[in-house]
């Protein structure tokens, strides 16, 4: 093979490995509190460098795939990824020996995979970096691409910096019209969330949007608007309990850990209309009002 198609498949494999690490980071800008909640149920750094660890791991992904996509010092790139995906297995590996995991969060919300998977996988990875490195041999990075690579860099910095304050709930959390929720489990909501049309609104403590939606779901059972309305707080049964008592809403409140809740939402509140367990619509970050509610059954043809 001459040098060109060794390049050319050098770049090939550094797409794929700029397509990985993009789309996970990606999804960890997207909700970099839940990233940071995973970096500490590691429990191989102190909690408290889990911010820190949690941006910086952030940055170093996207960074890394734009200079994939441009193909800066190739070698280089293809060998700090290699370092990248050993540490990732180091600590897996550390806190799989501990029992601190049961899922991996190395690519946030997208899967969650065991340990052992996610250690075959970068296994995988560090052998096709190493394939990368091989091939790239003699690449001579030309003046030119620094200018191509400057902006994608600021990009990626933008989105690490500015990632929750983009309107992308609903790619992050992969919830949209048509996704199955039949699986939600909440204890004490009085009516299966898969049987039916069912308002179920995600609220918890210290928010204030949660505190002023109240109201309109309140406004939604008076109205008799859809048969069933539940308000899920991440919690136990004793917080929830408080939380109705200090509210007196006119609907259930029903429980479910907040790690098992977490997987629904970026931030609180966020209200789906579900129909026999299937998404009808999504209203993120707020409670909507009995009108909106209303609405969206009439323009499903209810």
């Amino acid at each position: 093979m001459n040098a060109t198609w060794r390049h050319i498949a050098a770049y090939l494999l550094g797409l794929v490995a700029a397509g990985a690490l993009a789309t996970a980071a990606f999804h960890k800008a997207g909700d970099p509190i839940l990233f940071m909640d995973q970096i500490s149920a590691h429990q191989v750094t102190p909690a408290s460098w889990s911010p820190v660890l949690a941006y910086f791991f952030i940055a170093l992904e996207l960074v890394t795939a734009a200079a994939f996509v441009v193909f800066i010092w190739p070698r280089l790139v293809f060998t700090g990824t290699i370092l990248l995906m050993v540490g990732f297995i180091v600590v897996t590996a550390i806190a799989w020996s501990h029992g601190s995991i049961e899922d991996c969060g190395c690519f946030g919300r997208l899967v969650e995979r065991g340990p052992k998977t996610v250690i075959i996988e970068d296994v995988i990875v560090i052998a096709l970096a190493a394939l990368g490195f091989y091939l790239a041999r003699g690449f001579r990075t030309r003046r030119r691409q620094w200018f191509l690579v400057a902006p994608l860099v600021l990009i990626a910095l933008a989105l690490t910096l500015f990632g929750t304050a983009l309107p992308i709930d609903g790619i992050v959390v992969d919830i949209s019209p048509g996704t199955d929720l039949s699986d939600m489990t909440l204890l004490g909501a009085r009516a299966p969330v898969d049987s039916g049309l069912v308002l179920v609104a995600l609220i918890g403590p210290e928010c204030p949007a949660c505190e002023s939606g109240i109201d309109h779901l309140k406004q939604v059972v008076v109205e008799e608007i859809v048969p069933h309305v539940v308000a899920a707080y991440p919690g136990n049964r004793g917080e929830a309990q408080a939380w109705r008592l200090k509210h007196r809403p006119n609907f259930p409140v029903a429980t479910s850990p907040e790690r098992v809740l977490r997987q629904y939402y970026r931030k609180l509140p966020a209200t789906f209309l579900l129909d026999d367990g299937t998404v009808r619509r999504v209203w993120w970050n707020r409670i909507p009002s009995s009108a909106e509610v209303a609405a969206a059954l009439v323009s499903e043809g209810d």
